[in-house]
């Protein structure tokens, strides 16, 4: 019942993703081969790039930017996010063919696509389906002297 969980979660969050992919080729922000199955490997390349490389990506960028973030108090960090969801669509951009971002739209397509990702796993409930914390054994309520 765990495995299916965890699919069922991860099949969720990738067509978060190829949704927020597919509203942003019709905005024209990006550009696609119009088939669902290059859909689905867009999502899962993001969706693997996201786990695997952006904690790495947003590390470098949090060091490099630090004194930025002291200067504007932490407020420099939603610009540090933005630009690490830029690297991360550019190196999807690189890694498959017949995906581009069009007129350098590096800032604007991440952010669609995180928004309306963001707004269907918000509709969905894939935070209801997530387990929060691993369960704790119960305690026991006896008073140890």
């Amino acid at each position: 019942m765990d495995i299916l969980r965890k699919l069922l979660i991860v099949t969720l969050e990738w067509a978060s993703l190829a949704l927020g992919v597919f509203v942003a080729s019709k905005w024209k922000l990006l550009t696609y081969n119009n088939d669902l199955a290059t859909l689905a490997l867009i999502a899962m390349t993001l969706g693997i790039l996201n786990s695997y490389v952006r904690p790495l990506v947003l590390g470098v960028v949090l060091i490099v930017s630090l004194p930025a973030l002291l200067l504007t108090l932490g407020l420099a960090y939603y610009l540090v996010v933005l630009i690490t969801n830029g690297v991360i669509i550019l190196l999807a951009e690189k890694l498959l063919d017949g995906f581009r971002i069009l007129d350098g739209h590096w800032i604007l397509a991440p952010l669609c696509i995180s928004v309306v990702s963001w707004l269907f796993t918000s509709a969905v409930g894939i935070e209801q389906v997530k387990p929060f914390r691993r369960p704790q054994p119960p305690k026991d309520d006896s008073i140890d002297i």
